[in-house]
């Protein structure tokens, strides 16, 4: 992957906020690989695992859960940066999931393009990692079919 650009893996189950952050992305000068579930994520990561640079996803996926997806995306990628978007954004839904209300890796939905280019843009350089995405996490035992 040349240097100058940075790919995405966009995960979202719901097809019209999968093409709108497309977009928004894209015209930002970012590469994106849209996936629909954390299966074609994972083919996608496996197919170009060089190129992409940072996972952002949905939490609620059918299958596995954003979590889960980011976990396996990390044991192909352990440098990968992580953004986790959702609808679902109330203090017990965090709880459950194991997300810190205050955690710049979250951009709560609905949002603008401009916000989700910004957030994109601060995780990406921000040298801190997820320490509560770790296997022990207790939304590893969220319930979800793996």
């Amino acid at each position: 992957m040349a240097a100058d650009i940075t790919g995405i893996l966009l995960v979202d189950d719901e097809s019209v906020d999968l093409y709108v952050m497309q977009r928004s992305l894209e015209k930002a000068d970012y590469r994106v690989f849209p996936a629909e579930n954390a299966e074609q994520a994972l083919a996608e990561l496996l197919a170009h695992a060089s190129e992409i640079d940072m996972l952002v996803t949905d939490i609620s996926l059918p299958g596995k859960t954003g979590l889960e997806l980011a976990r396996d995306c990390l044991r192909v990628r352990p440098e990968l940066k992580i953004l986790f978007v959702s609808g679902w954004t109330g203090a017990e839904f965090l709880d459950y999931v194991g997300i810190p209300r205050s955690d710049v890796h979250f951009l709560p939905k609905p949002f603008r393009s401009s916000k989700l280019v910004s957030r994109v843009r601060q995780v990406l350089t921000s040298p801190e990692r997820i320490e509560w995405l770790k296997e022990d996490n207790k939304a590893a035992s969220s319930g979800s079919e793996v």
